[in-house]
């Protein structure tokens, strides 16, 4: 393995390095206009927000401001770590006599009545601006406004996206005026979203109550009473995210943190928690390479954890006794459950697909923050309100139109949640800020970073390069089965094959297996190493 010290190139692209401060976002626009607010002196939550709001105008598919967004933060001054639930509850009205009426067995995943939970993003970046920010709202936002007014070149996964969702996209007057008519249908198209711009004008000008009890709450409650939903106006008003602790474990000589439930975040320190404890198993080969026994031992791991998270993981104020799950003895429980030759039974696999933005700053100070936000699927619900320019999630179908269960619909609860940015501590501080989007894939992406960067000593861009593996179904109903990029080697698909994995092999840099970034705080030299993942149109860039 080429290791982080090591003069040579270990990934495609250089690893980025800095000194004065990094921004790693899965689109370069983006990532550029969070390193410009640094260059203004603005610190890391400044930078992150005009990221953020940046990605809503660039990556529409994948994020925006109808959707829901969490964070970690640490501050230097401090030495906390904060975490922030940014996520939107379910409706009043949102209860399973609404969905019997409209005749629906399961919440579906695109049109109005998929739109149940409050877009819980703009809360976010105002929580983060008002206990961290230095520089003003409006500055921020900016390089948004900008590039929603005057246009930009449209991604590649953003023309991908619009092309594959036409059908959905068409089903919607509001998506089909601004996607399909003006929307792109090349690569590099300019874009533009001048309804958005105005909107993000408006909460500049105006702050969050704009959003939440002004104009954009009185809009879209407008929009949600004419299309089945159950969200109105009211439900905006009463909105708040919350600060919380970190979950936390360790990971070999590290401290693991994401944010804690109702985000599935503990599922990635379970199955980090659980591949160490099995790979000091004495009865065990060696791990050292991403052989098959490696692979195997992190699938494993993986779907352990996911037992554990889709027995626990709902709504924070009914969530308990998950703390249990990130300890050493649960650890070594689960180690021993899994074969060192042999793939465990395979359950009926949940489907959870996700289409996610994941990026992280660090500044020149120290503050680092890894940030996440989503509408869920490409585009969320499929609808636009005209008016806004935005389109709203979808994250209101992780419920369930069940009794009694974790992920049971009630009114005002919190629904499952995929997102969790992610972050290893050395000696109480950060040393690499990480995640990824994907969906069920956040997780496991997590597990592969975490090893390839803290066990073999790649640097971010290498660890992000290497070829990736997704556990998981893709249709509804199906066994979940182990996908994989065709990089891996022959003798490693044959070593899953023999312990009876049931691989679907895809193409070498396959957009579905997430795009993830990373920055590393080398400390000891003064720097800063990134990386962003070539499957995504993003980049790490420095000061």
């Amino acid at each position: 393995m080429i290791g982080i010290g090591s003069p040579n190139p270990s990934g495609g692209r250089p690893p980025a390095l800095g000194a004065r401060g990094m921004v790693t976002a899965p689109h370069a626009l983006a990532a550029q206009s969070g390193v410009a607010v640094l260059a203004d002196g603005g610190n890391a939550a400044d930078a992150i927000i005009a990221v953020a709001a940046s990605l809503a105008v660039l990556y529409p598919h994948m994020t925006g401001i109808g959707g829901d967004a969490f964070f970690l933060y640490y501050d230097a001054t401090t030495g906390v770590v904060d975490a922030y639930n940014g996520s939107g509850a379910a409706a009043a009205a949102a209860t399973l006599e609404h969905y019997a009426r409209l005749g629906h067995e399961r919440i579906p995943e695109r049109g109005g009545a998929a739109v149940l939970t409050v877009p819980g993003t703009i809360d976010t970046w105002f929580a983060l601006h008002g206990r961290f920010g230095s520089l003003e709202m409006r500055r921020l936002l900016a390089p948004a406004i900008r590039y929603a007014r005057e246009g930009a070149p449209a991604a590649r996964s953003f023309v991908a996206a619009v092309a594959r969702l036409r059908d959905v996209l068409a089903s919607d007057p509001g998506a089909s005026a601004l996607y399909l008519e003006q929307g792109p249908t090349r690569t590099g198209d300019r874009f533009r979203n001048p309804a958005l711009a105005a909107t993000l004008e408006a909460i500049a000008s105006s702050g969050r109550d704009w959003w939440y009890s002004g104009e954009g709450a009185r809009l879209i409650g407008r929009w949600c009473t004419n299309a089945t939903s159950p969200l109105c106006a009211g439900d905006l008003a009463g909105h708040h995210g919350e600060f919380t602790k970190p979950a936390r474990s360790r990971f070999f000589e590290y401290d693991s943190l994401t944010v804690p439930p109702n985000s599935q975040g503990i599922a990635a320190l379970i199955a980090q928690a659980a591949y160490e404890a099995y790979a000091k198993r004495p009865d065990v080969p060696t791990l050292a390479d991403e052989g098959a026994a490696r692979v195997h031992a992190q699938v494993e791991a993986i779907r352990l954890a996911f037992a554990d998270r889709d027995a626990v993981v709902g709504d924070p104020g009914d969530t308990g006794h998950w703390q249990r799950l990130l300890g050493p003895e649960h650890a070594a429980a689960l180690a021993l459950l899994i074969d060192p030759n042999a793939a465990a039974p395979e359950p009926v696999g949940r489907v959870n697909a996700g289409d996610t933005a994941y990026f992280a700053c660090v500044d020149a100070t120290g503050n680092a923050v890894s940030f996440i936000q989503s509408l869920f699927h490409s585009f969320g619900a499929g609808v636009v309100v005209p008016e806004l320019g935005i389109p709203l999630q979808n994250r209101g179908t992780s419920f369930e139109l069940t009794i009694g269960g974790p992920r049971s619909l009630v009114p005002r609860r919190r629904p499952f949640h995929t997102l969790m940015p992610c972050m290893l501590l050395r000696d109480g501080r950060p040393w690499v800020v990480y995640g990824s989007m994907g969906g069920e894939g956040q997780p496991q992406t997590a597990l592969q970073l975490a090893a390839r960067i803290a066990l073999d000593g790649l640097d971010p861009q290498a660890a992000i390069e290497r070829p990736r593996w997704r556990h998981g179904a893709d249709v509804l109903g199906e066994p979940a089965r182990l996908h994989l990029e065709d990089r891996f080697d022959a003798a490693c698909l044959a070593g899953l094959r023999a312990r009876g994995h049931d691989l679907d092999v895809l193409s070498g840099w396959e957009e579905s297996m997430g795009h993830a970034g990373a920055i590393l705080i080398d400390r000891q030299r003064g720097v800063m190493i990134g990386g962003a993942d070539p499957r995504g149109d993003g980049a790490a860039l420095a000061l």
